[in-house]
């Protein structure tokens, strides 16, 4: 696509958490405990300074969920129920985020004022976000031009959600407060390989720093998509860098497939009636499946949509239809869905039964009927299909979008609005001096450091794995205090762990460096072999075991002790000596024996030894 002649404009925010305790209390940012108790919330909607009410948050209270908050030992307290006013801002957190303007080169002001952010989609108990601008107009370098940086922000991150079920949310509050840092970039990206550049620089450039956190879900991107005659899509939750180009690339063929919509419905003279039928009469005593598990005692409505013929068969992102599309506004609203008369009605077995709504509806061939079914929430989603509908017609409307795997989209919410910020009363504004500017250092960047990392003796390969490692920290603090070479060490904090989790499924997530620092140092002081690292994780991990335990459990064992168990196993299987692959059946018999107390290496060498003596 020649994105230029689309008028394709893009600009992307890119959501990073810190590694530090909580942003407004003395929680700890870890998310390891399992929760121990639980509240139960609803939220309502109130105007904003400017008494008008934000769309978005209209639109969460009018679906009218409940939300259960999980609470944690030490990783939740008041302050993220609401229940007490949030403490002092954590110090370390503004100079990260400071730290994070001066290199992105953004004006600092003079004073950050918190403020308030309106959610009530239950991410946070209060009803909104804290959120507050540490820096703006900044500057990117890319290989194809600046980007301009809009914004930086400071902010609490959202609670994350555990489940759902039917009109319930389950959200924990661990993540809840964990600081967040905001950037959002001007709409400069030209394209959506320009867009993964930007990201991936934007990425680097945090962690480079050295102070965020790592791991799945802990960066992520919103991208902002339009092209003339469209508008502005916010598509959130991008976690892989691999997707965003696909996802951006689909969002403008989305556009693109609707605008072609738009001008068919109007050259067409489409029109979407007000008229809403009950037609549950129609599908009484019905034998198809579908209606039994489906629609059975629930109340039944449809409607028509006059020229929409063929349109709803359209795909307008990869396989997603103009039909799937609608039955999100419906899905939004609590129903499963809707069924039309532009796809295979066959497969749900009710041909007679739409075959008797045409001629109620005195359907043509260029009209679709839409049925519905529910109980709570039917006639808002209803009239939520029929909307869109409407606006088919007459523009894309701005929305909020989730990501999908595929690269496709699906509807959220409306986009929000400037009605849903004011200013936070409980935290004072914080008065930012050019001494204090001054203080704050701009770190080297990751360029920088993996060039040093393979100047010391790592592979390229190696040093871009640790830089992108939460162990990068560990790996300096190590490399200091162990005689371990740095490739070792390096592999162990990485490869190692990576192998542990795709073989062993291991979840090594939950390892943190206290115990991996102690069982590097006893590898180190050849207390214990090498190859024993993934056992030891795996008792750790898969079996609950005490370190200490673990650790004596797999001492290695001496030389001569080694040399016996060598001898008796050849002694026992000596049929197998001078046979083909005799060496390596022992040699897999001997680790079997030792459990993982010697290292493989050291094996060897010995069973060879006592190989060659026996020909």
């Amino acid at each position: 696509m020649n994105y230029k002649k689309l008028g394709f404009k893009c600009g992307i925010e890119v959501h990073q958490r810190l590694d530090t305790k909580k942003l407004f209390c003395n929680c700890s940012s870890s998310m390891q405990e399992e929760p121990e108790d639980e509240v139960v919330r609803k939220l309502r909607v109130v105007p904003g300074e400017t008494g008008e009410m934000d769309p978005a948050a209209l639109y969460e209270f009018l679906r009218d969920r409940k939300f259960i908050y999980k609470i944690y030992p030490s990783e939740s307290c008041e302050v993220e129920l609401d229940e007490e006013p949030p403490h002092q801002i954590r110090e370390d957190a503004l100079e990260i985020s400071l730290q994070i303007t001066k290199m992105l080169d953004c004006e600092v002001p003079d004073e950050i004022h918190p403020m308030r952010k309106t959610v009530i989609d239950g991410s946070n108990p209060s009803g909104f976000q804290r959120t507050m601008l540490v820096g703006m107009n900044g500057t990117l370098e890319t290989s194809q031009g600046s980007v301009g940086i809009e914004n930086v922000c400071l902010e609490e991150e959202s609670a994350q959600i555990l489940n759902r079920e039917e009109n319930t949310v389950i959200y924990g509050l661990n993540r809840l407060g964990i600081p967040l840092v905001e950037i959002g970039t001007a709409p400069d990206i030209k394209s959506p390989e320009h867009a993964k550049e930007v990201a991936k620089s934007l990425g680097n450039m945090l962690r480079a720093t050295g102070k965020v956190q790592r791991g799945i879900g802990s960066i992520r991107q919103d991208v902002n998509v339009s092209i003339e005659g469209g508008s502005r899509i916010e598509v959130k939750g991008l976690q892989e860098l691999d997707i965003l180009e696909d996802t951006v690339r689909k969002e403008v063929e989305r556009q693109k497939s609707l605008l072609g919509i738009k001008e068919k419905l109007n050259r067409r003279g489409a029109s979407v009636p007000d008229d809403v039928f009950d037609v549950g009469q129609v599908f009484e005593g019905s034998d198809s499946k579908f209606y039994g598990k489906i629609m059975k005692d629930k109340d039944i409505k449809a409607f028509i949509l006059k020229g929409f013929g063929g349109l709803l068969a359209n795909k307008i992102s990869g396989d997603k239809t103009f039909g799937k599309e609608l039955s999100e506004y419906a899905e939004a609203h609590g129903l499963g869905g809707i069924i039309h008369t532009d796809e295979d009605i066959e497969k749900y077995d009710l041909l007679d039964e739409f075959g008797e709504l045409k001629k109620k509806f005195d359907a043509g061939k260029d009209d679709v009927l839409v049925v519905a079914a529910g109980t709570k929430g039917l006639d808002e989603a209803i009239e939520a299909v029929k909307d869109r509908a409407k606006k088919a017609m007459e523009e894309i409307p701005e929305e909020t979008r989730d990501s999908n795997d595929d690269g496709t989209t699906s509807y959220s919410r409306p986009l929000p609005g400037k009605a849903r910020m004011y200013p936070e009363t409980d935290v004072p504004a914080i008065r930012i001096g050019q001494k204090k500017l001054e203080t704050i250092e701009i770190p080297e960047s990751l360029e920088k450091k993996k060039k040093g990392l393979v100047e010391e003796g790592l592979s390229e390969h190696l040093a871009e794995e640790i830089l992108d490692s939460r162990f990068y920290d560990l790996f300096r603090e190590l490399r200091q205090s162990i005689s371990m070479d740095l490739p070792t060490l390096a592999n162990l904090l990485t490869i190692e762990l990576k192998d542990l989790k795709k073989r062993e499924g291991l979840d090594i997530e939950k390892i943190d460096s206290e115990k991996l620092t102690k069982i590097i140092k006893s590898i180190d002081e050849g207390k214990v072999p090498k190859d024993s690292f993934g056992k030891i994780l795996e008792e750790l991990l898969n079996k609950d075991k005490d370190l200490k335990d673990v650790l004596d459990k797999t001492e290695k064992i001496d030389d001569k002790s080694l040399a016996k168990i060598v001898k008796k196993v050849v002694d026992d299987k000596e049929e197998l000596v001078g046979k083909d692959r005799a060496f390596k059946k022992l040699m897999g018999l001997v680790m079997q024996e030792v459990g993982g107390k010697a290292e493989g290496e050291k094996v060897s060498d010995i069973l060879r030894k006592e190989l060659d003596e026996r020909k």
